[in-house]
Parts: structure tokens; sequence; C-alpha cells
């Protein structure tokens, strides 16, 4: 199975998520369509922000043949007025918002020297700015409905020990680890939790591209550089991103009430880079 490849695997229904209503930010594909699939799977109504509204019809029907509801909104987490309007759009379409999960992200592989300021601010203003709108203002509106929601943050393995080549990429998902920990302290009176999950290598149209760069800045296939991160982790597989998507199920339902604050590892045991 390459890398752009998607696990099909289905989990076996379950009910946590029954009810609910549950957010994917950058749910199109990848990550987090695994997330999307998932929490359809285990009875959740879905929303999909993203700038890909084609694909992300896609994963839609999908998520419809599991029984649950979805709506596809597009939105742009760079921009704090589209985030606004799409989840005023996402409330009226499905009403109150039980779960978020902030997954919407960008990575290029560009050495330290060569990377510019605007792939700099792109980096941040994608994947942590990003997270922080998101994240406020779904914190607002469980505030103003009185739910004790949740909050999932899609950070990476790179953000503690990133490849070279993922200077803004690691410095941008270290930010949404600190970013987390605050959420978890100052939302915790209104019963609200905040938790990252950092995914390792998996099996993404993201890491295909990862895959091309890297490449393209040294002398080595594709096929050698997979090779070479895989042998850093302690299952010589890439990870599904449903595999991910379980993770999250766990965060966003009632057995994840007295995990908060925490970043945790979905890497197939990431030793170093």
């Amino acid at each position: 199975m390459s890398a752009g490849e998607s696990d099909d695997r289905s989990s076996e229904f379950d009910s946590r998520l029954t009810d609910r209503h549950i957010v994917v930010t950058g749910g199109a594909q990848g990550i987090g369509r695994g997330i999307v699939l998932r929490c359809a799977q285990a009875g959740a109504d879905v929303t999909i922000f993203d700038i890909d509204t084609e694909t992300a019809g896609e994963t839609a029907v999908r998520v419809r043949e599991t029984g649950s509801e979805a709506t596809v909104v597009e939105v742009d987490v760079a921009d704090a007025d589209s985030v606004d309007s799409g989840v005023a759009d996402a409330r009226g379409a499905l009403g109150p918002i039980h779960g978020v999960v902030n997954n919407a992200g960008i990575q290029r592989s560009v050495p330290l020297l060569d990377t510019s300021e605007a792939e700099w601010d792109r980096h941040f203003a994608v994947n942590t700015k990003g997270a922080f709108f998101v994240a406020k203002r779904v914190a607002e509106q469980m505030i103003a409905d009185d739910i004790a929601g949740r909050i999932v943050n899609i950070s990476s393995v790179g953000a503690e020990r990133p490849f070279t080549g993922q200077g803004a990429y690691g410095a941008s998902k270290a930010a949404v680890l600190a970013l987390t920990t605050v959420l978890a302290k100052e939302l915790a009176e209104h019963g609200i939790t905040a938790n990252a999950i950092k995914p390792g290598t998996v099996e993404t149209p993201m890491v295909d591209t990862w895959l091309s760069e890297k490449a393209a800045l040294s002398d080595q296939s594709e096929a050698e550089i997979l090779s070479e991160s895989l042998a850093t982790h302690i299952l010589d597989r890439p990870g599904h991103p449903e595999e991910i998507g379980h993770m999250a199920v766990l965060l966003l339902s009632d057995e994840g009430e007295w995990i908060t604050g925490e970043s945790i590892a979905v890497d197939g045991g990431y030793l170093e880079a």
C-alpha cells in the first residue's frame, strides 16, 4: 500500500458518539477523513470544514452510508471571519456542537535557511492560528449552549522530534501543544476538555508530498526516504488515517471525560528522527 492510499477497513459500529455533532477541520481526505469516518461509525453527525469542498463532499457521502448525517462547509481556518461563519453554519445545519477536531494543516519540507518568511507565516496561519480560531469560536458556542464539549487538536510527533526540513512545520505544531495546554486549563471550569494527538508517519496525501519534496532535495528515492522514516518506528509500517480516528473518538466520547491537557502519540512507537 502506498503512502497516498487510505485504509478502508471499517471498525465495528459503536454508539459512543450517538446524538453528538462533531466538527472536523481538513476532513476531506487523509487523517481528517479517517477521523470523520470513525466519528460517523461511532454514531456522530459530522460537519466537515475544508477548502476542498468537492473532495469533502465525497467524504460526506461515505458518512451518510453509515447512517449518520454530514454537512460540508467551505472554511479557510486561517481566516477568522470564515471560521465564524462556518461555525454558525455548522450549528444551523446539525445543531449544537459537542466536539471539534482541529486537523487542517500544511507541511512543506524546506531547509530552514531556504525557508521564506511567507512559508513560515503560512505554516503558523494554518496549523496554529487556524486551530486557535476554530477552538475559540467553538468553545464560545459550547459555553453558550451549556455543553461540556471536547476539543482535539492534531499536532505531530514532529512537534518535538522533527525531521530535517520541518522547521516551520515542527515549530507550528509545537505551538499547538502549548495552545492545547492553555485551552485545557482555561476551559475546565466549563467542563470542556482539550487534548492533542501526535500522529507519526500516516498514509496520507500530505506524506506523499513530503516524500516528494524530500526526494527532490536529496539523492534518495521516495521509497528509500519512507523506509528510513519507518525504521524510526517500533512498528515497521505506516499508520492508517482511521487509527488516528480511534484515538479521536475516545477523546471525544464520555470515555475521555477525565483526560485533558494531554498530548498523546499515536505513532507506531516513534523513537527518533
